[in-house]
């Protein structure tokens, strides 16, 4: 992905860089950015205290943090279907706990918002983003295949008779999402922003 991100870069003529390392330990030069985004990524820091404080050093004075994260879980039963559908055929597939690293690790704004000020971010705020999302029914096979806990799964070796059952019962299970020649779901999510100091 960053080779294509930077091949993308070079023919748009940006100067953007692209670096892939552990934002939690990476050694970025102090007070250097003046923007942090992320989509969906901070739910998986080992330490997110030690994580958001190593960003926030790396921040100018006044750098916005934008965030998304996905809300719980009830909230968000597309994201949940396949586990659901696949967990009797997959008996090895991992329980969610609250709160811990994870796809639903930053469920709780309360908690998050805590982390945050904990690393030395100000004026933090989180705010509900609910998301409509489609795509083609015709994908959902390759999506059960390569996304998630499931997607996880299939990929570490099981058999093909025990892929293809997997894959027929969370297809069924989708089709509650099924909108003629789409799956169609809402994505609940936070939106969190903060400054940093």
């Amino acid at each position: 992905m960053i080779a294509h991100a930077r091949k993308r870069a070079a023919e748009s003529g940006s100067h953007a860089e692209f670096l892939a390392a552990d934002a939690q330990t990476h050694d970025f030069p102090s007070s250097t950015f003046d923007m942090i985004t992320s989509r969906f990524g901070v739910m998986f820091f080992e330490d997110p205290v030690a994580a958001f404080r190593n960003l926030n050093r790396a921040a100018q004075p006044g750098t916005q943090l934008l965030m998304f994260s996905w809300r719980d879980p009830a909230e968000n039963p597309f994201m949940t279907a396949a586990e659901a559908g696949a967990r009797p055929l997959l008996p090895g597939l991992p329980e969610r706990e609250p709160n811990a690293r994870g796809q639903f690790g930053f469920a709780d704004a309360a908690r998050v918002e805590h982390i945050l000020s904990e690393s030395g971010w100000q004026d933090v705020v989180s705010e509900k983003l609910d998301v409509e999302c489609r795509f083609p029914l015709s994908a959902m096979d390759l999506y059960v295949s390569l996304m998630g806990p499931v997607g996880y799964a299939i990929a570490q070796g099981v058999d093909e008779a025990t892929r293809e059952r997997v894959i027929d019962v969370v297809r069924a299970a989708f089709m509650e999402f099924a909108d003629g020649d789409e799956i169609v779901f809402t994505a609940a999510c936070w939106k969190t922003a903060a400054r940093a100091a």
